[in-house]
């Protein structure tokens, strides 16, 4: 059906029934869960969204939708609250994400929704601001006006030489209020960008719902930390990962209820979701009450495929290895591998990392970590062989002078000793092309990267800047050690680091060593 006359109004009904489908799906997933007590007010709920949801279809005259949703009201009215079977419900409800699609597609003219994985509460493109927002942000505006025009004046006046003295301390000031204003626009703005982490959980329990149903599984998925803010821009990014987290805890981790039972444990299993907010980092946790890994296992896999492990970390880096598996072949949730690989790769190259903790028979947490917000961030500037790079603040442990006498030499690799602890060292201009011998002085930053530590061997540290992060081009790639690049208030380019990369590098690359005669 082609909306004409009206595209506006369509816009607000897509965007509020996307939102209403992933409030809704939340609702019935969690009312097999919820206590007797419970259950009347999520009905209540339930049938609210449905009867809003059946209300805007009719009125846009989208009477096909305005149907399904009436039979998904009379579901709803005859569901046993004793015995909750929801399959039928939600394939109605997939029905009616389906529908929604088609004619926005054939709308739009292309493909703009997204599958149903991505559905849930992110709404590419759009979202709702409060007019009170709103309204501070425009009264910032005014204030910058106010504050770059006092700066042109001042400026103006400083090309009078009897007038320069004065001019300058009037620009100084000028440029301290604009200053200051920019940075609460900048604060407002990125509050804007917060979205609650809650709003993936529905998303989430539809995995464990169906994935429960295919593999003939019991399990319960329970949340905490739904309030936990996280810029928008990674939201998506964190939902492919906790879904495939969350999928692979069904698939593989909890076993079958019989299993189960003959353990001493309940037959239905546990998945626990928790979020927190701890400096500027989100820490996200799925632990799940299985089956746990296997490493004597997985050690056996490794072996069959030739790959060397030295650590206990090193074989449960294995689970995001692409295509590596402990099984014979390939299931249709799971795959090889894929999709444990492909989030670990996206969360690593926003700055995060994924982190694995299991006790074989009792269970496993997979611990995502992600920044807060990757558009803005603080950043120490590093200086080798008169190329400037940017690392992010919150990876760098502490730095330091440092001189020939305290490197050596292990394997063929620079080592260093801090702490009591022996880093290994990458020369900056060596991993990237700038340098082929040995720095013999200069700074070494300590970094920091899930349970790896680099030290970093540079010309000069060049103090903290914030920065604007900026993602390079497709021609680029994603080279390894860089993340992004940035733009300087004077117009220079500079590369951003990648910690996850760089701590990832063989210790015996990068050191400079083998150049030396």
């Amino acid at each position: 059906m082609k909306i004409t006359g009206f595209d506006g109004l369509f816009d607000d009904y897509l965007l509020d029934v996307r939102e209403k489908l992933a409030r809704l799906e939340d609702l019935l997933l969690s009312l097999q869960e919820a206590q007797a007590s419970e259950k009347e007010r999520i009905l209540i709920e339930t049938k609210r969204e449905l009867h809003t949801i059946k209300g805007n279809s009719g009125m846009m005259g989208f009477t096909k939708l305005q149907k399904l949703a009436h039979e998904m009201e009379d579901d709803v009215e005859s569901l046993d609250l004793e015995n909750i079977e929801l399959g039928d419900l939600l394939r109605k409800l997939d029905r009616f994400k389906l529908s929604l699609k088609e004619i926005n597609e054939e709308n739009q003219g292309e493909e703009e929704i997204q599958d149903d994985e991505k559905l849930h509460g992110q709404i590419q493109g759009s979202m709702r601001v409060p007019f009170s927002a709103l309204d501070e942000l425009v009264d910032l505006l005014a204030e910058m006006v106010i504050f770059r025009n006092r700066l042109y004046e001042a400026i103006i006046k400083g090309h009078t030489m009897e007038s320069q003295e004065q001019a300058w301390e009037e620009a100084e000031k000028a440029q301290e209020s604009l200053g200051k204003t920019l940075d609460f626009i900048q604060e407002r703005i990125m509050r804007l960008r917060m979205v609650p982490l809650g709003s993936l959980f529905g998303h989430l329990r539809r995995i464990v719902h169906d994935e429960c149903e295919r593999g003939n599984k019991e399990a319960n998925l329970e949340t905490s930390g739904g309030d936990t803010p996280m810029d928008k821009a990674l939201l998506e990014i964190a939902s492919e990962a906790l879904g495939h987290i969350v999928r692979n805890a069904v698939v593989h981790g909890l076993e079958h209820p019989d299993d189960r039972a003959r353990a001493g444990k309940q037959r239905k299993g546990r998945i626990l979701l928790t979020a927190s907010v701890q400096a500027n980092e989100v820490f996200m946790d799925v632990t799940d009450d299985g089956a746990g890994i296997d490493l004597e296992v997985l050690a056996e896999a490794a072996k069959r495929e030739g790959i060397d492990i030295p650590s206990r970390e090193a074989l449960y880096s294995l689970l995001f290895s692409s295509g590596f598996t402990t099984k014979g072949g390939t299931d249709i949730a799971a795959g090889r591998g894929i999709g444990l690989s492909s989030a670990y790769a996206a969360v690593q190259r926003l700055g995060g990392a994924v982190e694995v903790v299991s006790e074989f028979g009792a269970g496993t947490r997979f611990r995502l970590r992600l920044p807060l917000s990757v558009s803005i961030m603080k950043g120490i500037v590093l200086e080798a062989d008169n190329n400037e790079y940017v690392l992010p603040l919150t990876s760098v442990i502490e730095s330091q002078r440092f001189h020939l006498r305290d490197r050596h030499q292990l394997n063929h690799g620079s080592i260093f000793t801090w702490r009591n602890k022996v880093i290994p060292l990458l020369d900056i201009g060596y991993i990237f092309g700038t340098h082929t011998g040995i720095r013999e002085n200069g700074y070494v930053v300590i970094i920091e990267s899930g349970d790896k530590q680099r030290g970093l061997i540079v010309d000069d540290i060049k103090g903290i800047r914030e920065i604007v992060v900026k993602g390079l081009d497709n021609m680029i790639g994603n080279p390894p050690g860089i993340s992004g690049a940035t733009i300087l208030g004077d117009g220079r380019v500079l590369l951003i680091l990648d910690p996850p990369g760089l701590t990832a590098i063989s210790p015996f690359v990068g050191s400079g060593f083998k150049e030396r005669r």
